[in-house]
């Protein structure tokens, strides 16, 4: 400095000067003086040294100048003048003196100033200079002046200069209040109270210096607002705040004067210079002044945040900076808020505010949520750098929420503070209003402002137009996000449920594959239970768990081993409950039992964690409802079978007292027992959502330790989530689309389209979309840190949309980190919040697909240059199995020999380690980073290497996160985890697939097919291994029920994929998840989750909802579980076999017999009793269907003559020639293998049967069989529509053959199967198994049938051993007997071939032998004694006879004999043991038989009155109609059995043809065809009739031929058993044409009642004979029908049954007169009483048969006589009357015998009635194949009525009498459009015929299928209900007159007014006709006379003492021969009368 002074001195020249060098030489000379102790104080050194060089500076001489401004420098850093303490005065200050020394600044030049002011500066930089307020405002004024004028560097020096200065004194200021505060410390410390004189007030009050300063500054900002173009001060002054604010301390904001200033004057200062927006006086701030005025606002914040009552104002500001401008001009604000936000400390500062809460509980987040909207607000701005600046707020605000939530930015205080506000996390959520709400908060003046503003202002604030609310409050603003937050929200909540409502009513599903809705494995609830018992039930199951299960389980370490006591607990109760007697046992099983353990039990471990057992907690809310309790249960998915009632006892029992607090339960113990971990993890009760087991695990780990500031961070970092969640979610969404969730165009899509518009904009975009999804990122991680998941789905939603796009093979960095968040993340946010696995599953979908574009063949080099790039081993492998193992994905692989490299080698580094999501070299933000995607050049994508790279790394995270959810979920995560994976599959699956094909499809592009199908990377594999995983690690059974209940119906589903690759990866995903289970899990007793296991297969192949593939797959897997696991399947049999009995067995009948084989072969019966019925249904479904494919080649064999069936089988085997072999071998070994199981099957329930203890047979949901069992029924149909009027005849009941009455007693003496039954149902299934293996008789293959009806057979026949002979017969009556009538029904319907005729016959005739076995059985087991019978045997052989009644009825002639045949056999065998009653019914059966077999004769027969030569009718036409049904060998059969019926034997061989039929005259010009005849008889009154079809009865020959064969076959056999045994009379068999048979014995049981039934057998037979015998016109119309040569008769049929008769009676006379020793005056007696109407003893019976002899014989000599009377030439003999024959043909019919108004010509009616009547009335009955009978109408009561035609038939079918005329009338009606008549008919009905016309049969002009031809006759059938032949007079005319005259057209085309006159026969025709009947009455005059000869014959044998009694009975007889014209009889006649002692003279006298 001493030099200097002295340069200063030299270079002073000149007068001017002196003073200056005067000054600095004495400047000089006083710093030279200065020695140690004589120093002077350095202020006045100072000053000396000072004046020189203001005076140098003022010279303005440049050398002067730079020594002067050295010397400056120099003293500002010379410690001489700084040394020692500054004087009071501090205008002796070095900065006073500084600013004194350079007062001449301003008029220096530049360089000088800028000089001038870095000295100043240095002195603000150096450390030791006093400074106060004043001073530092003098040194901002200079600086200030010098700015104001200065050009731009000066301008620079100034600001520095004020600025330092500014610091150093904020500095200094800070140090002395530091300095203070370490005193009072120290004093508090030495506890010397007296010194503690400061406090902290006092210390902070060095603050109050500051105050002028900024008051200063604040006023000068004031000034420049009034004068015009001070902007440039402005500038410099709001520096100079900002840097006074910005270097304060944090401590300030306890100065109370200085936190009022800033409210009062700093605040309002700053706001009224922002002034308002739009301000159009000029003086508005620019840009760079509201910076710097935003920046001190922050600062603002930092000294004074937390302060309470400065929010109002510091509101008002920020309001003013972001509300107000619009969101266009919020670009700096924004960017200032960013700032803010980017500080951890600044957002502390808002957060913590000062003292207790308020009512306001909101204040602290008010400024936020104001910022918050600002934001929002701004997001939706067009600008796109403001939409950025949005975007980067948030961002920066996550990023400090996350250095918070580290600590960061908190000091100890805060963190206590925080802390002891908010004591748990869940506290600090914010609960106020979601927008920055009211302006009453803001300061009154500000208010003013923006008052003012609002009436003023309609520019462009569009922050308040119109918008601010009154001042009293309400919303700030509408536009500011108010709404969008919640809207958000609501709107992204609803997307969750959309998705829900698309999964669960996919009616496209639906209808594509016919769900049912059965198709969960559904639930099975109990409904119907005894309440008492149930409650009873449950009660007493609580005591048990609480006493003997709990203690138990409370014990035991680990969870699974408390599972498995759980399981064998449910097990034992179902044990126990099953032992227990019928009554009081409960329906259930262990499923529902377990299930229900676990609800009760996690219900009461709910209860105690609420406390809603202490005593003052009464009020607690109970965690879930007693529906909600049975609910759980029920719905679990698995089959439990447990009533409500029960459940809810034990839910009430439950609630009344807590079982585990009993058990010994502390919940207040650190250490909880492995029963409540498992409750926990059950009911998912643990934060965490994962396993314990597995956070024992993380624990062992061990976790960092957290620090209180990291607590209160992440407690505050909550709170602004928690306020600003739903406006986060919006604005980092806002870029990515308009709305995330609508899933349109996204933001990529969009960024593409406007590429090309506007490139110049694309860099920013880029920027906002990676700002973004940055920040979503963040907010990813934060919803993990602060536990707020449960929000998390919104920001997941954002990220897969935006990132899981399929872009081939490129990869955007931010995308790639997006998969990496959502897979990192994903686990943590999904277990909590559902609603995120949708997205974590899209981005695992994305990661596959990315995965197979980069490794599959098209992007195969990404491959080879991962391998290159990373330096680990490559290996290679010749196969493509195993990375496809890695990718789930199915590669289109067309090259076998590619090499494969494996791209994830570099993942396995040895510092990886597989619970570190990520490893040392490998996370996707360093490989980013690496890959410098973000550079310029990088355009932000991943290429090549690193696309791999990343690729491998996220699927590896995939891999991961599948991983740990199987492994770490717990139940209610894993269930939420599964169900939305299956959903996402689903719509993967279905949804997908069916939308693609909507592309168009272009003709060069053949891989779209491809891309049609579903996507390679399909999630359904994922689901199987999750599952899979889930099985075997080892979690409880109640988790894998859970599980399988959601992924089982998905698979299901899948397994109806069209796509073959699917379903059948779905097949395979059931097998492994049961092969698993059968392997992991071992099934106990009473246990059914095996069944719903197995469920899934059942149900695919039961509804066909699967192709065969599918199919055969299921059937391999089956086979597979029962090779592999026999012992474990256990309840899954019953699903088993319910799924192999739909299979197709074609290819797999080997496997499926194994199967069988070994269910049969195990040993647990309890398994047995579960499964045995579905076992049985699954072998009868096997037996029934096996070869039915064959029928159409047996058909085959007769395809010969029909086409048809010949084109059908060639086709049939076209189809077919692969596997001839398998349908020739494997089904019919599948039939018999499958009856030899059934047999083994049957052995194994008898056994069964007698076991003591017998587990119950599972019969739930099935057939209820002993209500209503199947009976015979006793109707025969279409057989007894009429019954003829036979007075003598048909006086016989036949109500014994009522099956009823039987059927009812068997009830009575428990012969059913409820009182035979064991509780354990065993007979249920033993009857099913009959039942089934019945009507497998029936419908399995013919070829099949004589095995199956064998083993039936078999099986009924072993019932007598066991279980028993009752039960035998039960079967018997209920299965077997109507299995055979249906049978034989079915076969009637439809034509069968004759193989399975043949095995019906076998059938019927071993049922008929086994009931004769049956009851030799139980005549054998019975005591001598009692008369005992069982109505079970009674009801068998009722039932039996009534089925062969109705095949003795059927027009075939091998049932027909079957029938006869078997009642014979029934005779023979079972004749000696049969009891009196069941002899009665055996009697009235063959009673019935005889009359139903000959009624198509007696039909005819009423045609025709006696003698009559007319063949076609006299009481009603006769027409013949041909029809094409039948064939020629058939035909010719029918024409030998007529032959055989209708001629005598020795009619039937001429001299010609010795030795056999002669067939000379029948085969003369006869062809046989394949046409058959039907007789159709009209009524004669068709004319008055519509549509007299209806009444058309229709007798078809066969039926004819057959009954009567049928009844002579009978009349043989009673002959037979009448003959046997007789004790009096030897018969003369060779008359009668009886084949002996050995009946010996059998009559011990007959009685007379039923002797005269049999006798009533023969009269029918005789009489009917005899009606026929007596009308030739008829005779000889069946001659010619029937192709005989002679003319038809019955002459032997009615000889056999009157000599069987005779010779009957006279034995049962004898009989009788010896019995009852009837002497000849009581027999005269007996025979002159009027008859008896009932016969009631055996007297009775005797005094009838008397009578009868006696009329017998007289008729038999009568006839006789009556021959010999009249011999006419050439007619034949009257009947017994005498009437001469020729009367016959002279005498006319009486035509008033039939009285008619009015006659129609009765040809007109349509003839071709058979088609006829099929096509339209009937149209269920076949006119080939049915002979159709209706009913008659009653005419003589009439009654209106009217029905429809259906219900008319019907009617009449019921013998209903009601019908009437009117009937006829209404449906012609309906038929008048109809043409009828075809134009041959009218030709044939125009000619009029001779009423004795032939029917000329074969040679018929007209040819037709059908043809009629027919004469009419001028009388009437007549029908009636009692059938009486009506035909008398007033009955006619009733009939007329009451039939109401027709309306619209007539059907006739003739209305003539009488009978036509009778027309000529044709000559050739009447001499055949004569020749007929001529022959015939030689025949029958030689039958006559045998007869007679044969009766005295047998008389004559008889020894003198047996003929004596009959004397009075045989003598008029035998009297009347004595005139008899033939000698040899005339000779016995007297023979007779000799050795009867009576003389013809004198006989009147005996």
């Amino acid at each position: 400095m001493e030099d200097l002074l002295l340069n200063i001195v030299k270079e002073a020249t000149g007068s001017k000067l002196n003073n200056l060098k005067q000054r600095a030489q004495e400047a000089h000379d006083l710093l030279s003086a200065q020695q140690n102790l004589l120093r002077s104080p350095s202020h006045e050194l100072r000053s000396v040294c000072f004046l020189p060089l203001k005076l140098a500076l003022e010279s303005k001489r440049s050398k002067l100048v730079s020594l002067a401004l050295t010397g400056l420098n120099k003293i500002v850093r010379d410690e001489r003048f700084q040394a020692g303490t500054e004087p009071e005065d501090d205008s002796l200050w070095l900065p006073a003196q500084l600013l004194l020394a350079t007062s001449s600044l301003l008029s220096h030049c530049e360089d000088t100033q800028v000089h001038i002011l870095r000295v100043v500066l240095n002195l603000a930089c150096s450390a030791s200079w006093a400074l106060n307020g004043r001073l530092v405002m003098l040194l901002l004024s200079r600086c200030g002046e010098a700015y104001e004028t200065g050009t731009q560097p000066v301008r620079a020096a100034a600001q520095a200069a004020a600025s330092q200065t500014l610091t150093a004194f904020c500095t200094f200021l800070d140090e002395e209040c530091q300095e203070i505060l370490q005193q009072q410390q120290k004093h508090k410390n030495s506890g010397s109270s007296a010194e503690m004189v400061y406090t902290k007030t006092s210390a902070v009050a060095c603050f109050n210096e500051a105050i002028p300063v900024m008051q200063y500054i604040c006023s000068k900002l004031e000034e420049t607002k009034s004068l015009p173009k001070s902007n440039d001060i402005v500038v410099f002054l709001l520096e100079c705040l900002l840097t006074l604010v910005n270097t304060l301390p944090h401590t300030v904001h306890s100065n109370i004067h200085f936190t009022t200033f800033l409210w009062q004057r700093f605040c309002p200062a700053l706001l009224s210079l922002l002034g308002a927006p739009g301000d159009t006086s000029g003086q508005a701030l620019t840009t760079s002044q509201s910076k710097i005025v935003y920046s001190i606002g922050i600062q603002v914040v930092r000294l004074v945040g937390r302060e309470r009552a400065l929010r109002p104002v510091l509101e008002a500001l920020f309001h003013r900076m972001l509300l107000l401008p619009s969101p266009p001009k919020r670009l700096e604000p924004l960017r200032a808020a960013r700032e803010l936000l980017r500080s951890p400390g600044r957002l502390a500062d808002l957060l913590l505010l000062s003292g207790p809460i308020h009512r306001h509980a909101g204040d602290d987040m008010a400024i936020i949520r104001l910022i918050m909207d600002s934001i929002e607000e701004s997001s939706q701005c067009a600008d796109s750098s403001v939409l950025l600046s949005s975007v980067e707020c948030v961002g920066a605000l996550l990023g400090s929420l996350e250095a918070l939530c580290r600590g960061e930015g908190l000091d100890q205080e805060a963190a206590d503070l925080t802390n002891t506000r908010y004591l748990t996390l869940e506290q600090a959520d914010y609960t106020g209003p979601l927008t920055y709400q009211s302006l009453a908060r803001l300061p009154k003046p500000y208010r003013d402002v923006v008052a003012n503003l609002r009436y003023q202002s309609d520019s462009d604030s569009s922050g308040i137009e119109g918008n601010i609310p009154d001042v009293e409050g309400g919303s700030e603003t509408d536009c500011s996000g108010a709404t969008e937050g919640p809207e958000e929200d609501g709107n992204i909540t609803d997307d969750s449920i959309m998705d829900d409502d698309s999964f669960l009513t996919n009616q496209q599903l639906q209808k594509l594959y016919k769900l049912p809705k059965s198709l969960n494995l559904g639930r099975t609830g109990i409904e119907e239970c005894n309440t008492d018992v149930e409650r009873h039930n449950a009660r007493h199951f609580v005591k048990t768990l609480q006493h003997i299960l709990l203690p138990n389980l409370m014990s035991l370490r680990s969870s699974i081993q408390v599972d498995e006591v759980l399981q064998e607990f449910a097990s034992k109760c179902c044990q126990h409950n099953s032992a227990q007697s019928y009554e009081i046992a409960t329906i259930m099983n262990a499923d529902g039992v377990y299930l229900a353990t676990y609800s009760a039990l996690l219900l009461d471990l709910k209860l105690v964690k609420a406390g809603h057992y202490e005593e003052q907690n009464k009020e607690v809310s109970v965690p879930i409802t007693e529906a909600q309790f049975v609910e759980e249960i029920h719905g679990s998915g698995v089959l439990v079978y447990v009533s409500a009632t029960w459940l809810c006892e034990l839910y009430q029992n439950v609630l009344a007292k807590s079982l585990l607090l009993s058990a010994g339960y502390d919940p207040k113990n650190s250490h909880q027992p492995a029963l409540i971990n498992l409750l926990i993890d059950v009911g998912g009760l643990s934060p965490s959502q994962l396993l314990s087991d597995w956070q024992k695990l993380q624990k062992v780990h061990g976790t960092p330790e957290s620090s209180a500031e990291a607590d209160a961070g992440i407690k505050l970092s909550r709170r602004v989530l928690t306020c600003c969640w739903d406006s986060v979610v919006s604005v980092l969404g806002a870029p990515l689309g308009e709305k995330p969730h609508l899933g349109g165009t996204s933001a990529l899509s969009r960024l593409v389209a406007r590429r090309a518009r506007q490139k110049y904009k694309q860099k920013i975009r880029d920027d906002i979309i990676t700002a973004s999804l940055e920040g979503l990122h963040k907010a990813a991680s934060l919803s993990n840190t602060l536990k707020l998941q449960v929000r998390s789905s919104s920001i997941l939603a954002l990220l897969s949309a935006s990132s899981c796009k399929n872009q081939g093979a490129k990869l955007q960095a931010s995308h790639a980190l997006s998969l990496d968040v959502l897979l990192s993340k994903g686990l943590e946010l999904g277990c909590h919040s559902s609603a995120c696995w949708p997205h974590v599953f899209s981005a695992c979908v994305a990661v596959a697909s990315l995965e197979h574009s980069l490794f599959s063949k098209t992007g195969s080099t990404q491959l080879v240059m991962v391998a290159q790039n990373t330096q680990n081993n490559i290996v290679t492998s010749t196969t493509y199995s195993d990375p496809q193992e890695k990718l789930h994905m199915s590669f289109n692989v067309t090259n076998d020999e590619e090499t494969c490299v494996d791209v994830y080698s570099f993942l396995h580094n040895a510092s990886y380690c597989s619970d570190q999501s990520s490893c040392n070299d490998a996370t996707v933000a360093e490989i980013v980073e690496k890959s410098g995607a973000n550079n310029t050049q990088g355009q932000g994508l991943l290429r090549g290497v690193y696309a791999a790279k990343v690729c491998c790394v996220l699927s590896q995270k995939a891999d991961e996160l599948f991983h740990s959810a199987a492994l770490r979920l717990s139940l209610p995560g894993l269930c939420s985890f599964l169900t939305e994976l299956c959903k996402a599959s689903h719509t993967q699956l279905f949804t997908r697939y069916e939308e693609s094909p909507r592309q168009q499809k272009k003709w060069w592009r053949k891989e779209l097919e491809i891309q049609q199908k579903p996507p390679a990377t399909l999630l359904l594999h994922r689901i199987g291994e999750v599952t899979l995983k889930c099985i075997k690690s080892g979690r409880p059974l109640i988790h894998i029920m859970k599980v399988w209940s959601i992924v089982g119906p998905h698979f299901m589903q899948a397994a109806c994929h069209k796509d073959r690759t699917i379903s059948k990866k779905a097949v395979t995903c059931i097998h492994d998840s049961v092969t698993a289970l059968l392997n992991e899990q071992a099934e106990l007793p009473h246990f059914h989750f095996n069944e719903a296991l197995i469920k899934p297969f059942e149900n695919l192949l039961c509804l066909e909802l699967c192709d065969m593939d599918v199919q055969d797959q299921i059937v391999a897997c089956l086979c597979e579980f029962v090779e592999a696991n026999r012992t474990e399947i256990c309840s899954g049999w019953r699903p088993l076999f319910g799924t192999l009995r739909v299979a197709n067995a074609k290819n797999n009948a080997a496997a499926i017999l194994d199967v069988f084989r070994i269910f049969l072969s195990t040993d647990n019966t309890l398994v047995f009793a579960n499964a045995a019925l579905d076992y049985i249904l699954c072998l009868l479904s096997h037996i029934k269907n096996s070869n039915i494919e064959d029928n159409h080649i047996e058909y085959t064999a007769q395809a010969g003559n029909q086409t048809s069936d010949n084109k059908k089988s060639l086709s049939f085997l076209d189809k077919e020639p692969e596997f001839p072999s398998k349908i020739l071998i494997g089904p019919v070994d599948l039939c018999i293998e499958s009856l030899k199981l059934l047999q083994n099957c049957a052995a194994i329930l008898s056994m069964i049967y007698n076991m003591p203890k017998c587990p119950n047979f599972n019969l739930t949901h099935r057939m209820n069989i002993d209500t209503n069992p199947q009976l015979v029924d006793s109707v025969i149909q279409n057989v007894e529509v009429v019954n003829f009027n036979q007075a003598t005849l048909d006086q016989i009941s036949y109500e014994i053959l009522s099956i009823q009455n039987d059927f009812d007693d068997c009830e009575s003496e428990k012969i059913t199967l409820a009182h035979m039954d064991k509780q354990s149902g065993v007979l249920k299934i033993y009857y099913i198994l009959l039942e089934g293996l019945a009507s497998a008789s029936i419908l399995s293959a013919p070829k099949n049938q004589p095995f199956v009806v064998e083993t039936l057979f078999k099986l009924i026949r072993d019932l007598i051993a066991n279980p028993g002979i009752n039960f035998g017969f039960y079967c018997i009556n209920h299965i077997l007997l109507p299995m055979v009538q249906n049978w034989l029904r079915q076969n009637v319907k439809v034509q069968k071939p004759g193989e399975v005729w043949q095995n019906f016959k076998h059938c019927c005739g071993l049922a008929s032998e086994l009931v004769v076995d049956y009851l030799y059985h139980l005549y054998e087991n019975q005591h001598e004694s009692e008369e005992y019978e069982n109505p079970a045997a009674t009801l068998a052989l009722k039932q039996l006879l009534l089925i062969l009644i109705e095949c003795i009825a059927q027009p075939s002639e091998n049932i027909a004999r079957l029938g006869t045949s078997c009642i014979r056999h029934i005779i023979l065998s079972a004749g000696k043991i049969l009891t009196v009653h069941q002899w009665e019914i055996l009697a009235v059966t063959l009673h019935r038989a005889c009359t139903i077999s000959l009624h198509p004769l007696q039909q005819l027969t009423l045609a025709f009155k006696e003698n009559s030569d007319s063949f076609y009718g006299d009481i009603a036409t006769v027409k013949v109609a041909a029809r094409k049904d039948s064939s020629a060998s058939e035909n010719e059969r029918l024409y030998e059995l007529a032959q055989q019926v209708f001629l005598m034997q020795s009619q039937r061989y001429c001299n010609k043809c010795q030795g056999k039929n002669c067939e000379c005259e029948v085969t003369k010009g006869v062809v046989i065809d394949d046409r058959s005849y039907v007789f159709l008889l009209y009524p004669f009154d068709t004319n008055s009739m519509l549509n007299p079809d209806l009444y058309t009865i229709r007798v078809p020959f066969r039926n004819l031929v057959v009954g009567i064969l049928a009844h002579q076959m009978l009349v043989q056999t009673i002959s037979s058993a009448l003959l046997q045994n007789l004790n009096h009379i030897t018969p003369i068999l060779n008359i009668l044409q009886i084949n002996s048979c050995s009946l010996r014995g059998i009559l011990t049981k007959v009685n007379a009642k039923h002797v005269n039934i049999l006798l009533k057998c023969l009269e029918i037979s005789n009489v009917r004979s005899k009606e026929f015998d007596v009308r030739p016109g008829l005779k000889f119309l069946t001659q010619k029908v029937g192709n005989l040569s002679k003319s038809a008769n019955l002459y032997t049929q009615a000889n056999t049954s009157e000599v069987v008769q005779i010779i009957v009676l006279i034995e049962l006379c004898l009989d009788g007169i010896e019995k009852y020793s009837i002497n000849p005056k009581s027999l005269k007696e007996i025979l002159s009483r009027e008859e008896k109407t009932k016969c009631l003893i055996d007297l009775d019976y005797v005094e009838d048969f008397l009578k009868k002899l006696q009329v017998k014989w007289d008729r038999l000599c009568e006839s006789y006589i009556n021959l010999t009377l009249v011999i006419p030439d050439a007619s034949e003999e009257s009947d017994d009357e005498g009437a001469p024959t020729s009367e016959t043909f002279s005498k006319p019919v009486k035509l008033n015998d039939f009285k008619q108004d009015e006659e129609h010509d009765n040809l007109s009616v349509s003839t071709d009635s058979e088609s006829y009547l099929e096509r339209d009335i009937l149209p269920n009955l076949k006119n080939d194949e049915k002979l159709v009978q209706t009913t008659e109408i009653k005419k003589s009561k009439l009654r209106q009525q009217s029905c429809s035609l259906d219900e008319r038939l019907l009617q009449k079918k019921d013998k209903n009498e009601n019908s009437t005329d009117d009937e006829t009338n209404e449906l012609a009606g309906k038929y008048n459009t109809k043409v009828i008549y075809e134009r041959y008919k009218i030709e044939l009905n125009n000619i009029k015929y001779d009423r004795n016309t032939l029917l000329q049969m074969r040679k018929s002009t007209i040819s037709s299928d059908n043809i009629i031809m027919s004469c009419d006759n001028g009388s009437d059938l007549a029908k009636s209900k009692s059938c009486h032949l009506w035909i008398k007079e007033d009955a006619y005319d009733k009939f007329k007159k009451s039939s109401p005259a027709h309306k619209g057209p007539k059907l006739t085309p003739f209305t003539t007014s009488c009978i036509p006159p009778p027309q000529p026969v044709p000559t050739e025709i009447q001499q055949q006709r004569a020749m007929s009947i001529f022959n015939d009455s030689v025949a029958y005059k030689t039958t006559r006379i045998e007869t007679m000869e044969a009766c005295l014959e047998l008389l004559n044998s008889l020894p003198s003492e047996k003929l004596a009694p009959l004397a009075t009975i045989l003598k008029s007889g035998a009297v009347l021969l004595i005139g008899a014209p033939d000698e040899k009889i005339k000779k016995a006649a007297e023979v007779l009368l000799q050795r009867m002692n009576i003389s013809y003279i004198d006989h009147d006298n005996y």
